[in-house]
């Protein structure tokens, strides 16, 4: 018997999903129990309506998400921090920091998803972030020492 699975059942299947079990077990327990629904051409429909809904929306946040990406390899973020004589800072570059930045600038991208290396001298870098959906996007950073006017 095919069931489509309304709630996650664990050990056979998650929300969404079509599982095969006994005849017994699905009429019994799943379906007694609320966790599915036999599979009959109504639910093959919903199923396929559901489904194409998801693609749409993943097609655009994909595309929003490229969109982001060109923008912010067009970008620029500057940060003014306190260094010595010598270039070197006293502390370093944080990811809040440059989130705070971006965030400044109209990007809303959160510190987890900044890759970079540690950073505790003056000059510039490039900084990877990281989208849903396996995007990489990259963007220039220059820190500069604020108090060289």
């Amino acid at each position: 018997m095919q069931i489509y699975l309304i709630k996650d059942l664990p050990g056979k299947g998650k929300a969404g999903e079509i599982i095969t079990v006994n005849d017994g077990y699905g009429r019994n327990f799943v379906i007694k129990n609320g966790f599915g629904r036999i599979v009959d051409n109504a639910v093959l429909s919903q199923v396929k309506a559901k489904q194409d809904s998801n693609a749409f929306h993943r097609a655009e946040e994909i595309a929003a998400i490229k969109d982001t990406i060109a923008r912010l390899e067009e970008t620029t973020v500057k940060i003014s921090v306190k260094a010595g004589s010598n270039g070197k800072m006293f502390g370093s570059v944080t990811g809040q920091e440059i989130a705070a930045e971006l965030g400044k600038i109209g990007f809303n991208i959160e510190k987890k998803n900044l890759v970079f290396e540690t950073i505790k001298e003056i000059g510039s870098y490039k900084v990877k972030v990281k989208f849903n959906h396996g995007l990489v996007g990259n963007f220039d950073l220059e820190v500069v020492n604020a108090n060289a006017n």
